[in-house]
């Protein structure tokens, strides 16, 4: 495990967590976050542990100044979901492009995965509190969340590729460097 990562990731753990504060205070884009984006610079830099425990130090960072809701349980295992399965694209690590366009996949599924999920756990954790506990409910419930799974969605097919590039590029960056400084020393 390389230090440089770990205090990288932990930044954008403050980060992510600072945004979700800042957003929730001033509602700028309901549902606009950083959590998966940080869950997969933990997974490509680091490993499954990381992509785990970075979505989840986000949300209890933030969830201390803003609180919770009923349905914490959901959201917080569905954010380490996402975290583990991210991790399916280090394959790729040596792979720039090809990784680049499964982060395009990967961005579609992990906020499709959120919106059914957490969805889902809205109506089944609040029968006739929110929505009644019928199929009709869980319909009105799915179609409650379609604004905020729209801002989801276009923030991670925007926010994941991009970040993944700009990963890349300092991989790029850093390994030129060391091989620049290991052909002075011989």
């Amino acid at each position: 495990m390389n230090k440089r990562n770990i205090l990288i990731i932990t930044a954008l753990v403050v980060l992510a967590a600072s945004w979700r504060i800042i957003n929730h205070s001033y509602m700028f884009a309901p549902n606009l976050e950083l959590v998966t984006v940080v869950s997969v610079l933990a997974a490509l830099s680091i490993g499954w542990q990381a992509a785990v425990i970075a979505p989840l130090a986000t949300m209890a960072l933030s969830d201390a100044v803003i609180g919770t809701s009923p349905i914490i349980m959901v959201t917080w295992s569905c954010f380490a979901l996402i975290g583990t399965t991210a991790t399916l694209l280090r394959r790729f690590n040596r792979q720039p492009g090809r990784q680049l366009l499964a982060s395009v996949g990967f961005a579609f599924f992990s906020s499709t995965l959120f919106f059914l999920v957490t969805n889902f756990g809205v109506w089944l954790l609040g029968f006739d509190v929110y929505y009644p506990g019928t199929l009709a409910g869980l319909g009105t419930s799915l179609a409650m969340g379609i604004p905020f799974y729209r801002t989801m969605l276009i923030g991670n097919l925007l926010i994941v590729p991009t970040a993944i590039g700009l990963w890349q590029l300092a991989r790029l960056y850093v390994a030129s460097k060391d091989k620049a400084a290991t052909a002075t020393i011989d």
